[in-house]
């Protein structure tokens, strides 16, 4: 383990953890968040942003890295506990995650709950692939790509592709994805790796999931929001990535084993010791690394 993986890992330890613990408004929750957003510039280096496309309801754009003229496209659901937006963080992400991988990133900035509850951010990331298509990007050249809240997006999405028929990316990215909102881990990771894991605090976990479901909780078990209790036959290759102190480790792993008891194909790769979100932290060797695999696995699936 890098030196500075143990640094990052104090860091959330000191100062992202415990905004995550105190029971604030999702007001004074953004604005502690957001001093963590000015450790990553606004625009990435090397990079265009665009905004000429947006969504009916939502921001997104195109995140170009200079010198690439590829038509891979990696379609990014940001994470942020479905209430936070961390917008030079991901942009940061996507940009590395394309140039490694040639490709040209979209980037989809989904309404958030508690102001706009389930269905809404489902419903934007839905549409966002739906634009691709219908703006001529053929299926077989997107990537879908998430971290955290928006690594769950994803799977929840692929689901929502195949259930409409319409044509299936060439694969998927789950980045420590939150794939269970129901009751159903009592005792999984995220009880036994509660104390391990350097960023992520339990302690709003099920007020989050109120305002995401908007009170109604006969849709935490719908697949769409967690989407572990959904069937994955017939969808597209994944790769997930999650810390092996992560208290949401046990959603990748059983995510992971729902693909393939489908018939599907999903590699799974638990990184040791590493944060949540490590793959957006470019200090990291260890994101490097990650980056590189995402990479990977990008070409292998659109050459």
């Amino acid at each position: 383990m890098s030196w500075q993986n143990t640094t990052a890992n104090l860091f959330g330890r000191l100062m992202v953890k415990p905004i995550m613990k105190r029971a604030v408004s999702i007001s004074a929750l953004r604005a502690g968040i957001d001093t963590v957003e000015q450790l990553f510039p606004g625009r990435p280096p090397h990079c265009r942003i665009l905004r000429d496309r947006p969504l009916p309801d939502c921001d997104a754009e195109w995140v170009l890295p200079e010198g690439i003229a590829a038509d891979r496209v990696v379609l990014h659901f940001p994470g942020g506990a479905y209430v936070l937006r961390f917008p030079n963080f991901e942009r940061s992400l996507v940009a590395r995650m394309c140039r490694a991988a040639h490709a040209r990133g979209r980037l989809v900035f989904y309404r958030l709950a508690p102001e706009d509850p389930y269905p809404a951010g489902h419903d934007d990331c839905l549409a966002a692939y739906r634009q691709l298509l219908d703006e001529g990007v053929a299926a077989d050249r997107i990537v879908i790509t998430g971290l955290s809240a928006g690594g769950g997006l994803a799977l929840a999405v692929l689901l929502a592709i195949r259930d409409r028929g319409w044509p299936l990316p060439a694969g998927v990215v789950a980045m420590s994805p939150v794939t269970d909102l129901s009751d159903s881990h009592a005792r999984s990771s995220r009880r036994t790796n509660a104390t391990r894991d350097a960023m992520l605090s339990l302690a709003q976990e099920f007020d989050l999931r109120e305002m995401y479901v908007g009170g109604l909780r006969r849709l935490v078990s719908h697949p769409y929001v967690s989407p572990v209790l959904g069937d994955f036959t017939g969808t597209a290759p994944l790769l997930f990535q999650v810390g092996s102190g992560e208290a949401l480790l046990d959603d990748s792993r059983r995510a992971a084993d729902r693909v393939r008891a489908a018939g599907g194909s999903a590699e799974l790769e638990v990184w040791d010791g590493v944060p949540h979100g490590w793959q957006g932290m470019p200090m990291l060797p260890e994101a490097k690394l990650a980056i590189e695999r995402i990479a990977d696995f990008i070409r292998m699936q659109v050459p």
